[in-house]
Order: C-alpha cells, then sequence, then structure tokens
C-alpha cells in the first residue's frame, strides 16, 4: 500500500485522482462477485439452462425417452446417446447399471427407449423429488399422480408384461402368420381373456406398434359417422350415479346435444378414458390400502369444466381424421397400408401418428412420464395433447397440453412426449373408435338415436383375422404375477460386469455374452438384433455396426 501511495503521490492532481477511482471501483466489483449472497446467482456453464444439474457423462441430452410411460410400443432403438447410467460406443463396451435404480436428470431424447412398451424418463424425478421412474431387475415401473402406478416386465422369450399395481393390463409377444409379423398383445377383460393386434413399423431407429383392426366397416358407414345428421338429438347416457362421473365432475361434461355421429364419439372416448382413469386410482388406492381413491385435484379455478367446448371440437375433428383413414384402409381390401410385411428397420415415412404436416391430437390413454419446463410430470387417461404439425421428426418438444385433470402437468404446457407413447395413444383411439362405431349401430334406433340403413351396417374381417393366433389363455396369472413381482420389496442387486460386443464378433459370442435378443430382424444379407439398450448388425455371420 505504501508502494502504491509513493507511485500516486508522483502523479498529477487529477490522474491521482482518476486511478485511486478506479481501484475502488475494482475492488468493489470483486468483492461483490465473492460475497456469499452472490454465489447461487452466478449463471450455469455454458450450453447448461439453469436449474439444471451438469449432464452427466455419457448421458444425452435433455428431453423423455420412451412408452418413452413410457410406451406400450415395443422396443425402440436408437443410435448413440446413452440409457439408465451407461453408455455405448459403438464396437465398444456397455457399462451395465450396478443397482436396480439409476437416475438421469436429463434424460435421453424423445423416442429413444427400447426393449418394452410404453415409455417414460428412465430415473425421471418429479418436482417432489420422488422418482416417477424406476427400473427393475426386468422392466421399469412408470408412477403417476394419485398413486397409479404402470409396470412394464419383460418376459423370458421376448415376451413383454404392462399391469398395474393390481395386475390388470395386458401380456404382448410377437406372432407370425404366414411369414407376417405381428405383435399380440392379451388383455383380461370382464373375466376372459381378449385379444388385439398390432404391426411392427421402424422409422428413424424406433420400433411403433401400429394397430390392425380385425374388422373393417363399410365405406358409407365410416361416413356416415363424421357427417351431420338431419337434425341434433338428445342422448342419455345413464352416468349420473357412477362415481367416475362424480369424481371427475370438474373436468368433463357431456353435450347437451349431438349434431353428428362423431361428436357423440368424442363424448364416448372422453368417457372410456376416464372410466379406465378412475379405476387406475381405484386400484391404486386398493394396493395402498385405502379406502376411497385420492383426491381429484380436477375442478378449474371457479368451478368451471376444464375441458373446455373448443378442445372438444378438435377432439371431433381428430375422429373424423381417423374415421376418413379406416374408411380408405377399408377399401383397399388388405391389410391396412402402414402394416406392411417384413418392415425394414427404417421405413420410408413415419407412422400415422406422426404423419407430417398434420395436427393430431391425442387422447392420453396411460400414464405417461413427459418432461415440462424441465420438471418431470405426468399425464393420464383422460388428459388431452396436441402435437404442432410443424414439428420436424424426431422432436416433438412442440406438444402442448390442452386439457389435464390434475396439477401435476398443467394445462398450457409444452412438453416432451415419446414418439412411440404418441403412437399408443392413436392405437387406443383407433381401438375405442372401433368400439364405438359397433355401440352406434348395436344402439341405433334406442335413446333417440337415429336409424342405420341396412346396406351401411356390413362389417368385413380384416384379411388376416382368421390367421391370427387365440388369446393367451394364461394372462391373468401372468399379470398377478409380474404386479407381485414388481411390488414386492427391492433388493441391491449385484454389480454386473460390463458386456463388450467388438467388430468381427460370431452370432454365437455376441448371444454367448448378451444373451438372446428380445427382436430378431433379417433384412437382405443383414441379421439384426434388437437389445433393450442397443442394436447389434451382423453381416456374414460377424459384428458389423453396434448402436
Amino acid at each position: 500500500m505504501n508502494a502504491l501511495r509513493g507511485c500516486t503521490d508522483k502523479l498529477p492532481g487529477w490522474a491521482r485522482a482518476v486511478t485511486v477511482g478506479l481501484l475502488f471501483v475494482l475492488a468493489a466489483a470483486l468483492f461483490a462477485q465473492n460475497h456469499p449472497a452472490n454465489k447461487n446467482n452466478n449463471p450455469p456453464p455454458k450450453g447448461q439452462p439453469a436449474g439444471h444439474a451438469p449432464q452427466a457423462s455419457g448421458h444425452a441430452a435433455s428431453g423423455p425417452n420412451t412408452h418413452s410411460g413410457g410406451s406400450a410400443s415395443g422396443p425402440n432403438t436408437h443410435s448413440g446417446g446413452s440409457a439408465g447410467g451407461r453408455q455405448i460406443q459403438a464396437n465398444r463396451s456397455v457399462d451395465r447399471p450396478t443397482t436396480t435404480n439409476s437416475v438421469r436428470p436429463g434424460g435421453s431424447r424423445p423416442g429413444s427407449s427400447m426393449g418394452h412398451p410404453g415409455g417414460g424418463n428412465m430415473g425421471a424425478h418429479g418436482a417432489s423429488g420422488h422418482p416417477m421412474v424406476s427400473r427393475t431387475a426386468n422392466g421399469t415401473i412408470y408412477r403417476g399422480p394419485g398413486g397409479q402406478q404402470r409396470i412394464v416386465h419383460r418376459l423370458p422369450g421376448g415376451g413383454v408384461a404392462v399391469t398395474n399395481g393390481r395386475g390388470h393390463g395386458y401380456v404382448q409377444r410377437s406372432v407370425n402368420v404366414r411369414g407376417h409379423v405381428f405383435v399380440q398383445r392379451t388383455y383380461y377383460v370382464g373375466g376372459r381373456p381378449q385379444a388385439r393386434f398390432y404391426r411392427p413399423y421402424y422409422y428413424h431407429g424406433v420400433a411403433f406398434n401400429v394397430y390392425a383392426p380385425l374388422r373393417f366397416y363399410s365405406p358409407g358407414f365410416y361416413a356416415w359417422a363424421y357427417s351431420p345428421w338431419a337434425a341434433p338429438i338428445n342422448y342419455n347416457w345413464g352416468w349420473a350415479g357412477n362415481p367416475w362421473f362424480g369424481y371427475y365432475g370438474g373436468y368433463f361434461a357431456p353435450y347437451p346435444s349431438y349434431a353428428s355421429p362423431n361428436l357423440w364419439l368424442t363424448d364416448y372416448l372422453l368417457s372410456t378414458s376416464l372410466q379406465e382413469a378412475y379405476q387406475e386410482r381405484m386400484d391404486a388406492a386398493a394396493a395402498a390400502n385405502s379406502q376411497a381413491p385420492p383426491p381429484a385435484a380436477a375442478a378449474a379455478p371457479g368451478g368451471q369444466v376444464a375441458l373446455t367446448p373448443e378442445v372438444k371440437q378438435v377432439i371431433s375433428d381428430e375422429i373424423r381424421q381417423q374415421l376418413a383413414q379406416e374408411s380408405a384402409e377399408s377399401q383397399s381390401a388388405q391389410a391396412p397400408q402402414t402394416a406392411a410385411p417384413n418392415p425394414e428397420p427404417t421405413a420410408a415415412a413415419p407412422p400415422p401418428a406422426l404423419s407430417p404436416n398434420v395436427q393430431h391430437i391425442f387422447i392420453v390413454s396411460s400414464v405417461i412420464v413427459v418432461s415440462a419446463d424441465g420438471q418431470q410430470c405426468a399425464v393420464t387417461q383422460g388428459d388431452v395433447l396436441q402435437l404442432d404439425p410443424a414439428a420436424q421428426y424426431p422432436d416433438p418438444s412442440n406438444a402442448k397440453v390442452l386439457a389435464s385433470k390434475t396439477l401435476d402437468c398443467q394445462s398450457g404446457k409444452a412438453v416432451q412426449v415419446a414418439l412411440a407413447d404418441l403412437q399408443e395413444m392413436q392405437n387406443h383411439m383407433r381401438e375405442m373408435l372401433d368400439k364405438g362405431l359397433g355401440e352406434l349401430q348395436t344402439r341405433q334406433g334406442q335413446g333417440n338415436l337415429p336409424v342405420i340403413d341396412a346396406s351401411l351396417r356390413t362389417q368385413t374381417p380384416a384379411p388376416y383375422a382368421a390367421d391370427l393366433p387365440a388369446p393367451d389363455a394364461n394372462v391373468a396369472s401372468e399379470l398377478q404375477q409380474t404386479a407381485q413381482a414388481a411390488t414386492a420389496p427391492a433388493t441391491q442387486a449385484p454389480p454386473r460386469r460390463p458386456v463388450t460386443v467388438n467388430l468381427g464378433q460370431t452370432i454365437d459370442q455376441v448371444v454367448a455374452s448378451m444373451g438372446q435378443p428380445p427382436t430378431k430382424l433379417n433384412v437382405g444379407q443383414k441379421d439384426i438384433y434388437v437389445y433393450k439398450d442397443l442394436k447389434i448388425t451382423f453381416i456374414g455371420g460377424k459384428v458389423s455396426d453396434v448402436q
């Protein structure tokens, strides 16, 4: 300090004053930067959003992976990136997780989870800090508000069981019908098994399952279903007194009258989804030994109906679009155009749910974990999403929550949704539309519904329907066993050694270290083995590529 004073004393008076002033400003700035009160306000490192922990090495960029609620969509693949705390390097090693649960603060890109139906973010945590997605030894558990669970469990032989904590859900297996691959899901409904079928569809490394109808209605009936009636009708659904209807009374109200069948179908689809949502909550309450479902938290401020007429209108427009699509498929006199036999890993066009330049509306069909504003939240049956038609594949970051029953993932939020989950929602809509069209034919002339001309009531089986296998007779016990195993107290899994896959290895060498894959594909001279976390391509029986 004395040396500094000696130097400044030799300066002219004006220069000495400027120098001292600059020194005071510099000292004040240094003090403010290092003061404890300001340390938390420092900006994050470049490329890291405020409020986020730095990404761990080997994790992909933020956003959910998938059915993502995952997706009940079958195995999804992706190239690069990482999942579940391991890193994938082509032709290198796969570092397996050493615990039964893994935390992925940023998640991976939408649509990238593979090996199971469903989606969600692996290891995702909600705003409360509790895990919304956790991994078990053979699958994944997705948790939503109110205690709902969706358990995705891999079965021996490549099958998958998807259930809740009470054993309600389906078992999925691949079946071969005259050289064509189908995905069969067997549900246990009303005390008996029921089967639904899908065609595997691969696009940009993601595996989708596309609904395959077992019957088609007449083209005229599809047109009738989205054409106005001669006059609006009143219709009594008979929901008064039903617990689900009162429970979601702050969210959903049926139309006072119906000017066309697609409006009737809109309420049919929404009511079906809300009944499923209520049953999920009751199952969750029963699993928790509670006598009543958790509070709905469904009413919007002021007690107004949260599902607005505008939202219901865009749903009815989506229904009309789906009816037109199925009508075109019915007229082709063959399997749906999206269900080409033996699809290659990369198809030329996206699946129907992601058709470009088309605004799609989705009614959520199961507990799905999504990402909104850097936080994980869940949407459940009966919530409504909209996908911006301008969004470019594979980034559905412009998806928007149009209506939500809870405060967990609120209406108006921009969310990231797994691509395969979106296809699953459209599958469920197609399934319920087929059922609703059948109800319109059955109920024609009743409750003010118009009589349908006999020429419009014909039904034609799909060309492949007669060759499909019967439902899985053991589905009930398999679902119960899955629920019991997944909800049992977790035990610490022993550390797993890294599994190495190198170029030039034989199929036998890969299978010896990785086991048999859930999915095998044969494309020309290539054999493709699709595992949970990577895809291995063989040419001439030796590894040529690892993704």
